[in-house]
């Protein structure tokens, strides 16, 4: 679909994500690969296309995806969650503990911010 004339940029958007949603995974993978090769700085699509080789078991494809989109943005912390789960599959399991860590404690401080949403920083109450 990618290479078909007249198709627009969200109807492949849209078809991927239909696709993914389907679990048709590689057929998506397909589709994503080009979207990425055309836009790489949209993290959103990197991601997409990591679960989707995730999914089908292309785990250092979605190393490498992951990778790229944890360069862009350190602080994402389900970045470094899907990071941590391709890494255990891989059987890398002592590089994939620092980055389940900084997903945990980037969780718990989501979490904290909710409770307390009119401070940066929460303090136990003395």
């Amino acid at each position: 679909m990618a290479g078909i004339q007249g198709v627009s940029w969200g109807e492949r958007r849209q078809y991927a994500s239909r696709l993914f949603e389907s679990q048709r995974y590689r057929a998506a993978s397909r589709v994503l690969t080009d979207l990425v090769a055309a836009a790489p700085r949209d993290l959103d699509l990197r991601m997409l296309l990591a679960r989707s080789y995730y999914y089908t078991a292309h785990l250092s494809l979605a190393e490498a995806e992951l990778r790229h989109v944890l360069r862009d943005e350190p602080a994402h912390a389900s970045v470094h969650l899907a990071l941590a789960r391709v890494l255990e599959r891989r059987h890398r399991c002592s590089e994939a503990a620092p980055h389940m860590r900084i997903a945990d404690t980037m969780t718990a401080r989501d979490l904290l911010a909710l409770r307390h949403p009119h401070s940066a920083s929460p303090r136990l109450a003395a």
